[in-house]
């Protein structure tokens, strides 16, 4: 028995990539401990199906390398339970947080549905990888389809509605991943929320490409006039520089500015949403 079992595990090991023979049981697992969505269940059957996650976990930690190249598969099959796609995603970076990892993950997750989320765990998770620079936009405009997306820290602690939560997902990341994409969806986006938050992420952008994006929403007479008077009163904010953002800014170069944005957003916090606002403010002096 065991010179049958041994050679398969020395191919699992010793082949990177390579798709164990236990992958069809796993699968099947998989269909069965993630036959349900959060959102549909009442307090006591999520506690029971927790009680079967947590035993889908704990196998997973026993057998890591095994788990971790089935879930690599897995995770790529969207036509698997939603559920899992999430839960399935923050299981696999438990295992092996790789940068090839981290971008299954995303694009995973990215298919979640965000009604079986706690929105603090899915701006958690997502915004950990924007700040190690990972490509996170397409998890971040997930949010966009959900218009009252919030996250709450505490009582009285932070709210972040679905505008801030965007910034969080995308700023600590490089800019070229983001900025085109936002400037096709501000063309196509219909929904008013989801409007305002790309137009604040394009004004957080502080580039002329994006500038005439926000600058064209906004001479737009089909788009909706509350949303077009929220672009303009953007674009307007260039006159309400105040001399200390400008003092303060004039030892500063453009790059450094961006890269203290990118650096403070580490950091989820009120204090960190105004010195955000504040670096952007400076970054706007420093422009033509």
């Amino acid at each position: 028995m065991q010179s049958k079992v041994l050679p398969g595990l020395l191919i699992l090991i010793t082949i990177p990539g390579a798709i164990p023979a236990q992958q069809p049981l796993i699968h099947a697992r998989i269909q069965r401990v993630y036959n349900f969505q959060p959102h549909l269940l009442n307090k006591e059957q999520m506690a029971q199906k927790s009680r079967i996650l947590d035993q889908f976990w704990v196998r997973a930690e026993e057998q890591p390398d095994l788990y971790t190249a089935v879930l690599r598969q897995e995770l790529t099959d969207f036509a698997n339970p939603s559920y899992f796609l999430y839960d399935g995603s923050v299981l696999l970076l438990s295992l092996s947080d790789t940068p090839a990892d981290r971008k299954t993950a995303l694009a995973a997750i990215s298919r979640c549905d965000l009604r079986d989320i706690k929105p603090t765990d899915y701006l958690l998770q997502v915004h950990r990888l924007a700040t190690l620079n990972e490509d996170t936009t397409n998890a971040a405009f997930h949010v966009l389809e959900q218009p009252d997306f919030k996250v709450v820290f505490g009582e009285n602690v932070l709210t972040l509605a679905q505008d801030n939560a965007l910034a969080y997902l995308l700023l600590p990341t490089d800019q070229n991943y983001w900025m085109g994409p936002a400037i096709a969806r501000i063309g196509t986006e219909r929904d008013q929320t989801a409007q305002q938050s790309l137009l604040r992420l394009l004004w957080y952008a502080q580039t002329d490409v994006a500038d005439k994006a926000v600058r064209d929403f906004a001479a737009d007479s089909t788009k909706p006039a509350a949303v077009r008077s929220y672009a303009q009163g953007l674009l307007g904010r260039k006159g309400n520089i105040g001399a200390v953002q400008r003092a303060d800014a004039l030892g500063m170069t453009e790059e450094s500015l961006r890269q203290k944005r990118r650096e403070r957003l580490t950091e989820v916090s009120g204090q960190a949403l105004k010195d955000l606002d504040n670096y952007t403010t400076m970054l706007m002096s420093k422009r033509p």
